[in-house]
């Protein structure tokens, strides 16, 4: 079974039901669990400028999302550690991956992506992406409607 999992979690019901799962699986398997939470940035074209790279969320944002999922796990007895990265919605995927396979991990839990109209045909799909080039097994968790 998993005996290292990595959890990308963003604070939404898809993230939380990715713990959910997360710490079943773990609690099964004797697996620890690392939370990754990256902070998407966005290149913004304009002007003079070649494009400016902003954050699409506060600083505080990520790493209050990672402190919860580690409080929880830890509280269920599960061997947890966390990050917050940070990356261009466009390297979301490659970042997890890499991250996989430096840490060692045998699972990445993801939620699906939550992009709608224009959004969703603009950004691709980071848990699709992610199972492409992900060399260990992929968890795409959905939270319950």
């Amino acid at each position: 079974m998993y005996k290292k999992i990595l959890a990308a979690v963003d604070g939404s019901a898809h993230g939380t039901a990715v713990l959910d799962s997360v710490a079943s699986l773990a609690k099964l398997s004797g697996a620890s669990v690392h939370v990754i939470h990256i902070r998407p940035e966005q290149v913004i074209a304009g002007g003079l400028t070649a494009g400016v790279v902003v954050s699409t969320e506060e600083p505080t944002e990520g790493q209050e999302v990672v402190a919860a999922a580690l409080t929880r796990l830890r509280g269920e007895g599960i061997a947890a550690e966390g990050e917050v990265d940070e990356g261009l919605r466009e390297e979301v995927p490659a970042i997890l991956v890499e991250r996989a396979e430096a840490l060692g991990s045998d699972l990445i839990a993801v939620g699906p992506g939550h992009y709608r109209g224009i959004s969703g045909f603009l950004h691709a799909s980071v848990s699709n992406d992610v199972a492409k080039a992900a060399p260990v097994s992929v968890l795409l968790v959905r939270a319950a409607s």
